[in-house]
């Protein structure tokens, strides 16, 4: 497994990447993710601001309705959806040409004053031996209430199947901050989350449980707090904290978020999260042989356009800090030509080392995606 870039063959998650927001846009365009989407932690239905944002950013425009506004819709009722493909070179270290089918879901919202039903369908990667029941699922379905309905702040609380609330929020799943730090794709789960948002100030707290009906990638319960304050239009921090168990293991994290909007078109943000695994009923349950993981992530976005994005990313993950040769390094460059209001085209490449050539083969991967959203 050491030889194998482990976090390079995540990327191609065969079916499904979770339709989280670009959080390279707070600050740089807007100070709350509610500011342009119904959920309070960001990602998946866009608002009235959302769409028109979408329309703004766009190199052709056009409308930015579902369906470019040709399904018309009732006013309590959004829908949506996204679709999401790749194609490209794979060195893991391994080195092939691959084609990808990512994501195909819809999205439904029916809002009735303070309460909000939401659910998605789409295509998954099925569950050995039980195939049948798993090549479909609703990898979010939940029910909301908003304290302040026609507002974008105030009090939010949800209850159902969605991804808890921690960290940056990254929509690239392969970032080290998500995929070793407690949101990993298909950690979607049974949970509680509150919020409350704010222009200054927001603060989440969700509980969560193992999935009891499908068998997914995380199979732990606990909880996750995370909250920000934004002391000026330029600048955010952040403090997070997690407990999540399973019949293996327990993990206590933490960690600091910063971000800063340099100028009108450079945004820098970055995550470290530490991370003590207590391994259960083990040789190793002492207190110098639980793994101590030491994460970060640092990403800078520039806006030479309003439709062109272009990131660079350093990413750092040590499994165990007090052991040799256990760490990976990767340098990212993903970039992201928003075409219109539906359709963007990314160009996303890493490649990654292991304890900086020591541990085994570097790897490395250079894909273009096609998003189109409904």
């Amino acid at each position: 497994m050491r030889r194998a870039t482990l976090a390079i063959v995540v990327v191609l998650g065969w079916l499904c990447t979770d339709a989280h927001a670009y959080p390279q846009f707070q600050l740089s365009r807007d100070q709350m993710c509610t500011s342009c989407h119904l959920s309070p932690a960001g990602g998946g239905l866009l608002n009235e601001n959302g769409l028109a944002t979408a329309e703004m950013m766009s190199q052709l425009g056009h409308a930015p309705e579902f369906f470019y506004g040709k399904v018309p819709t009732p006013k309590w009722l959004t829908l949506g959806g996204d679709v999401r493909g790749a194609a490209g070179y794979l060195q893991t270290p391994t080195k092939s040409l691959v084609g990808i089918p990512m994501q195909i879901e819809g999205y439904g919202s029916a809002k009735f004053d303070t309460v909000t039903i939401h659910a998605n369908v789409g295509a998954r990667a099925s569950t050995v031996g039980n195939e049948a029941a798993t090549y479909v699922w609703s990898r979010e379905h939940y029910l909301m209430w908003q304290a302040k309905p026609r507002d974008n702040d105030g009090v939010y609380v949800r209850l159902g199947r969605f991804m808890p609330v921690y960290g940056l929020r990254l929509a690239e799943h392969p970032a080290y901050v998500r995929r070793y730090g407690g949101t990993p794709l298909y950690a979607d789960t049974y949970a509680l989350h509150g919020a409350f948002v704010s222009q200054r100030f927001e603060a989440h707290v969700t509980g969560f449980i193992k999935d009891p009906l499908i068998d997914v990638v995380d199979h732990s319960s606990g909880g996750m707090v995370y909250g920000e304050f934004r002391p000026n239009e330029v600048t955010l921090v952040g403090i997070e904290g997690m407990v999540k168990r399973t019949v293996d293991d327990t993990k206590f994290g933490g960690g600091v978020i910063g971000k800063r909007l340099l100028g009108s078109k450079l945004l820098v943000q970055a995550e470290l999260q530490y991370v003590s695994q207590v391994i259960t009923k083990s040789s190793l349950n002492k207190a110098d042989g639980n793994p101590l993981q030491l994460i970060g992530y640092v990403l800078a976005s520039y806006f030479p356009k309003d439709w062109l994005m272009i990131d660079v990313g350093l990413g750092h993950y040590d499994s165990n800090i007090r052991t040799r040769l256990l760490d990976r390094d990767c340098i990212d460059l993903n970039i992201h030509w928003f075409v219109d209001s539906h359709i963007e085209l990314i160009f996303t490449n890493r490649y990654e080392m292991l304890s900086f050539g020591q541990g085994g083969p570097s790897g490395a991967y250079s894909l273009m995606q096609l998003h189109y959203r409904l």
